[in-house]
């Protein structure tokens, strides 16, 4: 989990035009990452909360947008089954049923403020910062 925004009003739009939150994944290895089978979850207690599609891919050192907005059926993007919480809360990114469903990466955030991102930018293990957004490319 690379970065997110929990109070999108006027930074980025889904492809149905629309200022949802966004969870972007980074993929630190040089090779492609299968994440078919995957979860994302908003919730501590049900880490597979939504299950990301079969075929679902992310490039060596590339990065991946999924719309967090309940909108799982819109015909283009990812789009999880949970919004964020500007409030603040908890995000998790878990193995497939396979690997047992392990907790890979997780967050836990407090109140955002509107338009402003929470990063990494100094690597996978560095603490969450508040960002200028830079979906798709290196948070700085």
């Amino acid at each position: 989990i690379n970065e997110l925004m929990a109070s999108n009003e006027t930074v980025m739009m889904d492809p149905q035009g629309e200022f949802d939150d966004w969870i972007e994944l980074l993929n630190v290895t040089g090779a492609q990452v299968d994440l078919s089978g995957w979860y994302l979850s908003d919730n501590p207690d049900n880490p597979r909360k939504w299950e990301f599609p079969a075929g679902t891919v992310i490039e060596a050192n590339g990065y991946l947008l999924i719309w967090a907005d309940e909108d799982g059926n819109a015909p283009e993007g990812l789009h999880a089954s949970f919004k964020l919480s500007a409030d603040g809360e908890f995000l998790s990114l878990a193995s497939p049923d396979d690997l047992d469903n392990q907790i890979m990466d997780q967050v836990e955030f407090g109140p955002q403020e509107q338009d402003i991102s929470l990063g990494r930018v100094s690597g996978v293990d560095s603490a969450y910062e508040s960002l200028v957004p830079t979906p798709g490319t290196p948070n700085l």
